[in-house]
């Protein structure tokens, strides 16, 4: 029975010793786990709170060039892609019978003009026709008064005195008559004249032909249209925004930047704000005029940033702060011991992959965790590794 006892006691003194050295191995194993992490101090840079929008390029000046007179093409200067600079002649429609219109208008003038004339003289050989009559028929009413002389005679006189006045009237309404004759004469010749100027037509502003509508020698009749020609190195770029902007977008003030493929073109401001917004669409128009140097080409898709603020700041990598409850946004930082620590932050413009850290003031100092932050907890033991 001693024996069983001293066998039993052996075992359990055996297992008791096995079961220790296994734990202490266990404990050897365990040990805390660092987690890999890349850190940052916060960054110093340019932040913009801006509108990314698309717009499409047009140009300031552009015309659709139509005939103003019927006739024949028969001067067509200008091919699709030609260049040409304001007054230069784009084309000219057949101008032989306007010229000779204009011919007509002037000798018209010049009858009007002397029948003008003779309406004038034949006034004043009516008015000393007048003052004869007048002073006849004032004797001969003294002279029949009197008894002197017959009824007959005095109704003579008294008729030729009334045909007198007559005569002076017919003489003023033919100078009146002659006078609107001529205005009218002068009215033609002021069409004619037009309608010869405007069988040549000249670039209005300096110009690219984009389109040609019609050939030479073909008959055009009035409204047709002949050419479209734009200002190419005069673009804008016009987009539509939410109503939401309207208040903080002002024309001649907001900068805009330009962007092409996502590559930078250059840079203005907003030229033109529209009066109201789209009831439908709840958007309102804005134009930017393009630099000149930027080489866009009317008709392109073109990116358009509308800068609303922009300023320098201290900042993160938008990733870095992370959101907890109540719209609380946190840090982790690394303490003197690799150990994580948090801080409150309050966001300000998210530019980017990067974001501002609006009380910065109080965070200079600090590194913080860039990447591997999701692995994080207060107090977790970090090793920062170089970014790749």
């Amino acid at each position: 029975m001693n024996r069983s006892f001293y066998s039993l006691t052996v075992v359990l003194s055996l297992g008791l010793a096995l079961g220790g050295g296994c734990s202490k191995e266990r404990q050897k194993n365990v040990a805390e786990r660092e987690i890999r992490v890349t850190l940052e101090p916060l960054q110093k840079r340019v932040f913009r709170r801006q509108i990314p929008v698309q717009g499409t390029v047009w140009p300031v000046e552009y015309a659709t060039i139509s005939a103003k007179i019927s006739g024949t093409l028969e001067l067509l200067k200008v091919d699709e892609g030609d260049v040409r600079k304001k007054g230069d002649v784009l084309f000219g429609i057949d101008r032989q019978i306007l010229k000779n219109q204009v011919t007509v208008c002037e000798d018209e003038i010049k009858v009007k003009q002397a029948e003008l004339e003779s309406s004038k003289i034949a006034l004043e050989n009516a008015k000393i026709s007048d003052r004869k009559a007048t002073l006849d028929y004032e004797r001969y009413l003294s002279l029949w008064r009197s008894k002197v002389t017959s009824q007959a005679d005095f109704e003579t006189y008294e008729t030729a005195y009334k045909k007198a006045k007559t005569d002076v009237r017919t003489a003023q309404a033919a100078i009146s008559n002659a006078k609107a004759q001529l205005k009218q004469a002068e009215g033609n010749l002021i069409i004619a004249r037009k309608n010869l100027a405007d069988s040549v037509l000249e670039a209005p502003f300096d110009c690219i032909v984009v389109d040609k509508y019609v050939e030479e020698n073909e008959y055009v009749t009035v409204g047709q249209n002949i050419l479209k020609i734009e200002n190419q190195k005069k673009l804008e770029v016009i987009c539509y925004i939410s109503s939401i902007y309207y208040d903080i977008v002002t024309a001649g003030k907001t900068p805009v930047e330009f962007a092409l493929d996502g590559e930078r073109k250059g840079k203005g401001v907003v030229t033109y704000k529209a009066p109201s917004i789209d009831p439908e669409s709840r958007t309102f128009k804005l134009k930017a005029l393009v630099p000149p140097e930027t080489h866009l080409v009317s008709g392109t898709l073109c990116d358009l940033n509308i800068i609303l603020e922009e300023k320098e700041a201290y900042g993160l990598p938008a990733d870095a702060l992370l959101l907890r409850a109540n719209d609380r946004y946190i840090v982790y930082a690394v303490d003197a011991d690799n150990r994580a620590k948090s801080f409150d932050v309050v966001r300000g413009i998210v530019d980017g992959k990067y974001c501002e850290v609006v009380n910065a003031s109080d965070l200079l100092k600090e590194r913080f965790v860039v990447t591997g932050q999701t692995f994080v907890n207060n107090g977790s033991l970090l090793r920062a590794i170089k970014p790749e």
